[in-house]
C-alpha cells in the first residue's frame, strides 16, 4: 500500500511541471490582445500613374519598362526606368516616335506612331510590323518606291539623281523613286536602279578630283562618262559618250590625268589645227593629247558650217587624242574645269 502511494505522488509531481498547451489558454480580453497581430493590406497598382514628372503604366504592381507595349490597342514606349517616352527615342537599338501632343484620330500624348508619317518638315516610315520602329532604305509605300536615309531615316525628296548602295537612282517630283523608265536617255530598271552593265558608276566612286567633276574613259568599249559630285557620291551626268581613241601606232595611254588647258585662242569654238586637219573644242590633258571633236579639213573655222573630214566614232583611229561628237566635245569643253580628274583604262 505504501508503494502505491509513492508512485501516485511521483505522477502528480510530473504533471504539475508540464507546460500548459496553447489551446488551453482561457479566453479573455487581455489574452486576445496578446495573441492578435494588426495586418495592413496595400492596394496593388494597375493602370497609369504619375511618378514624379513622368507617367508609368502598372500591371499588378509592376510597371512597363525598356520596350514598346500595347495598351488599349495603342502602342506606348517606356524607358529603362519605366518613364513614358515622347518624341524620338531609342530602345534596344531601334528608334521610335511618341506623339508629343494630343492629335487627331484618337492619338494621345506618348502614343507611338506607325506607318508613313510627316514629322516636322520630313517624312519617315515607322514600320507597323515592328511596333513603329523607324525603317530605312528603299521601301514601297502605297505601291510607290521611296528611299529613306540610312542614318537619319528621312525620306529623300529632292528631285534628281543620287547614288547609294552601288547604284544611281532618280527622285521624281512627288518624292518617289523612278522605276521601269528612261530619264535623260538613261534606262532605269524595275528596282529603281540605273541599268549600268559595265559598272562605271561603281568604279567612279573610288576616285577623287580637284573639281566637282570626274571623267572616265573605257578604251575597250570606246565610252566616255562624265560624273558630278565627289568621291563616294559621284552621279553620272553624261553617260556612254561614244569616242574614237588612238590607233595601234599612236595609242591612247591609260592612266590618271587632269584637264589642263582649253584651246581658246582660235575663236569661239576651241579650234585646234593639227598637221593635216582641224578639231574643235580641244581640251589638253596629257603630253600631246586632247579631248576634241571629230576632225574637219585643215583651216575650217566654223564646224557648224562645214562637213567633218572624218566623223568616225567607236574606233581606234586617232593620233592618241580622244575624239567625241561635236555636241559631246562642246559639253566637256563648256562644263569641265581645269584640274578635273581623267581616268583612262
Amino acid at each position: 500500500m505504501k508503494r502505491k502511494l509513492a508512485m501516485l505522488f511521483v505522477v502528480i509531481m510530473i504533471l504539475s511541471c508540464m507546460p500548459v498547451m496553447a489551446g488551453t489558454v482561457p479566453a479573455g480580453a487581455d489574452a486576445a490582445a496578446a495573441t492578435t497581430k494588426t495586418v495592413t493590406t496595400k492596394a496593388v497598382r494597375n493602370g497609369w500613374f504619375k511618378v514624379g514628372k513622368y507617367y508609368r503604366y502598372y500591371v499588378n504592381g509592376n510597371y512597363y519598362k525598356n520596350g514598346v507595349y500595347k495598351i488599349d490597342n495603342k502602342l506606348f514606349g517606356f524607358s529603362a526606368k519605366g518613364n513614358l517616352c515622347c518624341g524620338w527615342f531609342t530602345i534596344n537599338g531601334l528608334t521610335y516616335y511618341g506623339s508629343v501632343k494630343q492629335g487627331a484620330k484618337g492619338i494621345g500624348v506618348g502614343q507611338v506612331l506607325t506607318g508613313y508619317r510627316k514629322i516636322g518638315n520630313d517624312y519617315y516610315y515607322l514600320n507597323p510590323a515592328k511596333k513603329g520602329a523607324r525603317s530605312t532604305g528603299f521601301i514601297r509605300v502605297n505601291n510607290k518606291l521611296r528611299y529613306f536615309n540610312a542614318s537619319t531615316g528621312k525620306q529623300r525628296r529632292t528631285t534628281g539623281w543620287f547614288y547609294v548602295n552601288g547604284a544611281m537612282y532618280y527622285v521624281l517630283a512627288d518624292g518617289t523613286i523612278a522605276t521601269s523608265t528612261t530619264i535623260e536617255g538613261i534606262r532605269i530598271g524595275a528596282n529603281g536602279a540605273v541599268v549600268d552593265p559595265y559598272g562605271y558608276d561603281k568604279k567612279a566612286q573610288s576616285y577623287s578630283s580637284n573639281t566637282r567633276n570626274l571623267i572616265l574613259v573605257d578604251k575597250s568599249r570606246h565610252y566616255v562618262n562624265i560624273y558630278q559630285g565627289s568621291k563616294g557620291s559621284w552621279i553620272n551626268i553624261r553617260r556612254n559618250m561614244l569616242c574614237t581613241i588612238g590607233k595601234s601606232s599612236t595609242p591612247t595611254k591609260s592612266g590618271s590625268y587632269k584637264l589642263k588647258i582649253k584651246t581658246t585662242r582660235f575663236g569661239p569654238y576651241g579650234r585646234k589645227d593639227f598637221s593635216s586637219s582641224t578639231a574643235f573644242y580641244a581640251y589638253f590633258y596629257n603630253a600631246g593629247n586632247f579631248f576634241h571633236s571629230v576632225i574637219y579639213r585643215l583651216g575650217t573655222t566654223n564646224p557648224y558650217k562645214a562637213t567633218p573630214k572624218d566623223a568616225t566614232l567607236g574606233k581606234n583611229k586617232s593620233n592618241a587624242c580622244i575624239r567625241l561628237s561635236l555636241e559631246n566635245a562642246k559639253y566637256l569643253w563648256d562644263n569641265m574645269k581645269v584640274g578635273t580628274r581623267v581616268i583612262i583604262w
